[in-house]
């Protein structure tokens, strides 16, 4: 290891890789704290000096609906800690990826066909009973790997992947390549690789990275997971209780709220011209609008500019009974989108609340955003649902939306369902902070509110 190699805080050593509307700012954050960023484009090379190509071990990516980052790498942790310090009010979903654990297998859920398997402390896992291959008897010790997560709990497979740089190992898998391994010459060498170990119940995924590496290199890594499988397998059968055996590899979804867009904006105006709103604006596609707005920015007041903007996007929309689209983000990075007309549009300067009405042939639903309150209702003729959200933004063509997993069944007048401990799981989790919780804690009281 070169000791030129900058450090992080601690001594620690990692390379970060960021792609994205976050990436000016984030490489801003990072930088200030020590942290070496790699392989980074051409406009960010330019304004902080950046000359590393080195292998990443961290890349950082926008989501698809550029409502956050995904974080994803061996040192993810690490970011994540110096993100937390500047996002006070975001949210950070930790996505069960490749842990192995120590299962014992607890009851049956006959309704979703799963067997369900403690893993440890209070977290429980399902498996599919399709995936499972002997008698359910509870109590015995099963080895499992969480391959997701829904609802709250990891979704279990007892087909074992250990991760590597180049490849993935797969139980009873098949030795195959990743699709951007393209030429005849690199897919040769890698059967080759493959065909000359012995590699019994064992299959190779090759990852692109895999195709321009020297041979001894790959088959050194592949050597290094047979051995981490062989330590796993050991720790199984040593192991008395459920439990973890494996980390997997970290990833990590940062859903930033609308509060901490602006902190990102402060940040990324202290290495180049930036307007208040930028991520945002820039969350939303209105990169062009954003961009020429900060071109001027040296010539016109800030403020100036800010107003002209809103102004030029109020009148654009929502409209009065136009098509309108509301896009929701969950804690994992999924997302899903809803299409209705737009009515009772409400706010003077800044549109504060709006119904989307949506027709099908299951019915008709209201769903009411309340940006004031972070509250997305949805209202058909059974039942009322009230969804907390981390935030919500109201855009001329759409709105978006994250949900972040707490709502409120109302049927009549009375309160059906309502997870009372989700904030309380969060902070142990640390996907959120104390300040937040406590202001989540008040928006959900009121919710509950008949």
């Amino acid at each position: 290891m070169s000791l030129k190699r900058p450090l992080l805080r601690g001594g620690l050593c990692m390379k970060v890789k960021i792609r994205g509307i976050y990436s000016t700012a984030i490489t801003k954050l990072l930088i200030d704290e020590g942290v070496e960023v790699t392989q980074a484009n051409d406009a960010i090379k330019d304004l902080f000096k950046i000359q590393s190509e080195d292998r990443p071990t961290v890349v950082i990516e926008d989501l698809e609906t550029k409502a956050g980052v995904y974080v994803y790498g061996n040192d993810s942790d690490k970011v994540i800690n110096i993100l937390k310090k500047i996002c006070k009010s975001s949210f950070f979903y930790e996505e069960d990826i490749g842990k192995i654990y120590c299962g014992v297998i607890d009851s049956t859920d006959q309704r979703s066909k799963s067997i369900i398997v403690s893993l440890g402390g209070d977290e429980k896992g399902l498996l599919d009973m399709k995936n499972f291959w002997g008698y359910v008897k509870q109590g015995s010790k099963i080895l499992v790997q969480s391959k997701g997560s829904y609802d709250g709990k990891a979704m279990l497979s007892t087909q074992i992947r250990l991760f590597g740089d180049d490849l993935i190992i797969i139980k009873n898998g098949f030795t195959k390549m990743s699709r951007g391994i393209r030429s005849k010459e690199g897919k040769d060498k890698l059967y080759d690789i493959a065909k000359n170990l012995d590699l019994k119940d064992w299959g190779i995924l090759w990852t692109q990275s895999a195709e321009d590496k020297d041979e001894s290199i790959l088959r050194a890594e592949l050597e290094d997971l047979i051995k981490q499988e062989k330590e796993i397998s050991k720790k199984f059968e040593e192991a008395d209780k459920p439990g973890l055996l494996y980390s997997g590899v970290k990833k990590y979804f940062v859903l930033i709220s609308k509060e901490d867009k602006y902190e990102l904006d402060k940040i990324r105006g202290k290495a180049m011209p930036t307007i208040t709103g930028h991520h945002s604006l820039k969350s939303a596609g209105y990169t062009i609008l954003t961009d020429f707005a900060e071109e001027i920015l040296k010539d016109v007041d800030e403020k100036h500019i800010t107003e002209s903007i809103n102004k030029t996007l109020s009148r654009y929309g929502p409209v009065d009974k136009k098509l309108y689209k509301i896009i929701v983000t969950r804690p994992n990075g999924t997302s899903y989108r809803i299409e209705g007309i737009s009515t009772d549009i409400s706010g003077e300067n800044e549109i504060k609340k709006m119904k989307v009405l949506v027709r099908g042939n299951w019915g008709s639903r209201e769903y009411e955003l309340d940006s004031d309150n972070g509250v997305l209702t949805v209202r058909s003729q059974e039942s009322e649902e009230r969804i907390l959200t981390l935030g919500i933004e109201i855009f001329p063509k759409f709105a978006k939306v994250t949900d972040i997993n707490m709502h409120v069944k109302i049927r009549g007048q009375a309160v059906e369902s309502a997870d009372n401990e989700a904030i309380a799981r969060m902070v142990k989790k640390e996907e959120i902070t104390q300040e937040l919780a406590k202001k989540l804690e008040e928006q959900f009281s009121a919710m509950e509110k008949i």
